[in-house]
C-alpha cells in the first residue's frame, strides 16, 4: 500500500506542478491570461520513477547535509529526465519536451540551465515523500 501512496502522490504532484509552471511561463512569455497550463501522458511513468529517487537517496546518504542530496537529487533528475526523454524520443520520434532553445542542452532533453530547478524540487521534494511515508 505505501508504494502506492507514493507513486500516486508524486503523479499527483507532478503533474499538478508541471500544469502551474507551464500556465505561468506562457503567462510571462505570451502574456496569455487564460492561464493555460499542459503536461503529457507521458510524463505519468517518469513521476512515478521519482518516489524510488527518495528512497535511494534517504536510505543511502542518511547522514549526509541537504547541500550533498540537494546536488544528488539533481543528479538523479537529469538522469532520469535523460533516460526517459531520448527512450521516449526512441519511441514516437519526439521528447515531450525540447530544450534545442536553451544554450546549455544535451540533446534537447536535459538543458544545465534546470541545475538550480532540480536542486530546489530534490530538497523541497523530500519533505513531501517523507510525508507521504508517514501516512
Amino acid at each position: 500500500m505505501a508504494a502506492i501512496t507514493l507513486i500516486l502522490g508524486f503523479i499527483f504532484i507532478g503533474i499538478t506542478m508541471e500544469v502551474v509552471a507551464t500556465s505561468i511561463m506562457d503567462f510571462i512569455k505570451y502574456r496569455d491570461p487564460r492561464l493555460k497550463g499542459e503536461t503529457y501522458l507521458w510524463m505519468l511513468p517518469v513521476y512515478a520513477a521519482v518516489p524510488y529517487i527518495y528512497m535511494f537517496v534517504t536510505s543511502t546518504f542518511i547522514d549526509s547535509g541537504w547541500i550533498v542530496k540537494g546536488f544528488i537529487y539533481m543528479i538523479a533528475f537529469f538522469l532520469l529526465e535523460l533516460l526517459a526523454g531520448l527512450i521516449i524520443k526512441a519511441l514516437v520520434g519526439v521528447s515531450p519536451w525540447n530544450y534545442k532553445d536553451y544554450r546549455f542542452h544535451f540533446k534537447e532533453v536535459i538543458c544545465l540551465e534546470y541545475a538550480p530547478v532540480w536542486f530546489i524540487y530534490g530538497i523541497v521534494g523530500e519533505r513531501y515523500y517523507e510525508f507521504l511515508i508517514s501516512i
